[in-house]
């Protein structure tokens, strides 16, 4: 396997050659029977020039059976006399070549490597300018709306808040070329969080988002065990008809990250106000108080809701305000008093119960849900008849390409 790095040259004398040298051979295939060739023309983190207006780079590979390697550089959709350097805020979008030769670009060291190389090939590599990140763009939108935020859990996680904040996104799309109310649904992010756990162990700051509508009323558990890793409702979200034909492509599979769920629950604690604040259901969910032998967590790809979600979701109102709604039991968020609290929290729906993901430790088939009347109460897991709205992270690496968050202008995400 050989290579051409560009950063083992001389750039100047290296572009001298390109301009007044004619094909010149740099790199010699003493195996004539080799059937693939792989290649990697890198880049490195510098910008060379044009030799012609067709040409970025030209060279000669192997032995004359091989021919050339051209790469031409669109940026923006505009033809370039230059290819731009790691650093200068693009993204490769795509790569097309005039023959059967296989390419990608190896974003590390900004290279193009080239595989089923067998004639002379030219390759144009289409450069766009980078977007903001999802993550970006919600910090963003807290600097210029701060109302429609807040970040006081115990972890600061950064969370939209009221009755309809501008936190629509389209995703699920059949198309994400051609994102609208016809090719996608519409889901809202719950938020940035901080520091949340990957499959491969290391943490990351990522976006939250849950359906905005229900997928229909499922039992929680078929089997009434409130043990998320094994649950029915868990395995068709994540294995089952729901992953494998509701979710409409792997375009949509792999925008999703597979993280570590917290699994934890309370027994009758949440009741009293000294332990049923959106505040404590936030520890509960993080803590170990689980019904004997079942797990603490599980790492997967889509969830429910929390509790604390939900608590955490209201801005309160005139009556009781963002505070007030903070200090009052979830389990009494249904009182007249209160209305307030479920009336300004775009999570609450006053036709569906709603499961959540926290168990209730105390009896081995019960778990959380948000009752629809506004309550946080428990039931049976094998209840057929609440609402699921999954919940999911979405990798970091994805960008926000245009959109506004608000309901008829959904944010449009550019997937990598």
């Amino acid at each position: 396997m050989d290579y051409i790095n560009m950063k083992k040259f001389n750039k100047d004398k290296y572009l001298k050659k390109l301009r007044f040298k004619k094909y010149k051979r740099y790199l010699y295939i003493g195996i004539p029977c080799i059937l693939v060739l792989l290649i990697g023309i890198y880049f490195a983190y510098s910008k060379f020039s044009v030799s012609k207006e067709e040409d970025v780079v030209r060279t000669t590979v192997g032995d004359f059976i091989y021919g050339d390697i051209v790469v031409g550089a669109y940026i923006d959709g505009e033809y370039s006399k230059i290819i731009p350097g790691k650093n200068d805020g693009y993204i490769v979008d795509k790569i097309v070549c005039d023959t059967d030769a296989s390419a990608s670009w190896d974003n590390n060291s900004w290279g193009i490597v080239l595989t089923n190389l067998t004639k002379r090939t030219k390759c144009n590599v289409y450069f766009e300018t980078k977007k903001p990140s999802l993550n970006e763009t919600v910090t963003t939108a807290m600097s210029n709306n701060p109302s429609m935020f807040a970040s006081d859990d115990a972890d600061k996680n950064v969370r939209y808040i009221g009755a309809n904040p501008n936190n629509y996104v389209y995703f699920n799309c059949s198309d994400y070329n051609n994102q609208s109310d016809s090719t996608c649904e519409k889901w809202r992010i719950i938020g940035v969080f901080n520091n949340v756990t990957k499959s491969d162990g290391t943490k990351e700051n990522l976006v939250k988002i849950i359906r905005d509508e229900s997928i229909g009323n499922h039992s929680w558990d078929n089997n009434s065990v409130n043990d998320w890793s094994t649950a029915t409702l868990q395995q068709n979200l994540n294995s089952g008809t729901y992953y494998t034909t509701t979710l409409k492509n792997d375009t949509t599979r792999n925008a999703i990250e597979e993280v570590v769920w917290n699994l934890g629950g309370t027994d009758n604690h949440y009741s009293s106000a000294s332990n049923g604040l959106a505040s404590h259901w936030y520890g509960y969910e993080r803590g170990t108080t689980v019904y004997s032998g079942r797990p603490t967590k599980w790492t997967g790809k889509i969830g429910l809701m929390y509790p604390s979600d939900y608590g955490y979701a209201t801005s309160g109102g005139t009556t009781k305000d963002r505070a007030a709604c903070l200090a009052k039991e979830l389990l009494y968020w249904d009182s007249s008093e209160f209305s307030d609290c479920k009336g300004n929290d775009y999570l609450f729906d006053a036709n569906n119960g709603q499961w959540t993901l926290a168990p209730y430790s105390a009896i081995a088939r019960i778990v959380f849900y948000v009752y629809r009347g506004g309550t946080v109460t428990r039931g049976s897991a094998s209840y057929p008849y609440d609402a699921v709205r999954p919940a999911l992270f979405l990798k970091s690496n994805i960008q926000v390409d245009k959109g506004t968050g608000a309901k008829s202008d959904p944010y449009r995400l550019k997937m990598q």
